[in-house]
């Protein structure tokens, strides 16, 4: 087990082994709740959007807490792409 400090701000290092293991690189957003007394730091991942058949057609689910977007911005995003 490893420890670390928390700061007079509350801010707390997270070690260089865990933050590889994890995958976290500066920025990353974590959820944090208490279980059990113990504190949980978990990565937030992000839901990627999904594609769904809806009569005859498919359609591109955005994933919760995406962005509202307008026809006009999808359009413009797609005729960026080559």
């Amino acid at each position: 087990m490893t420890t670390t400090t928390l700061s007079s701000k509350g801010q707390l290092v997270i070690p260089t082994a865990l933050r590889r293991a994890l995958h976290l690189k500066p920025g990353a957003r974590l959820r944090v709740s208490v279980e059990r007394g113990r504190l949980v730091l978990e990565p937030e991942r992000a839901q990627p959007a999904r594609l769904v058949k809806e009569r005859r057609r498919r359609v591109l689910v955005a994933p919760p807490g995406a962005p509202a977007m307008t026809t006009a911005e999808v359009k413009r995003l797609l005729s960026e792409f080559p």
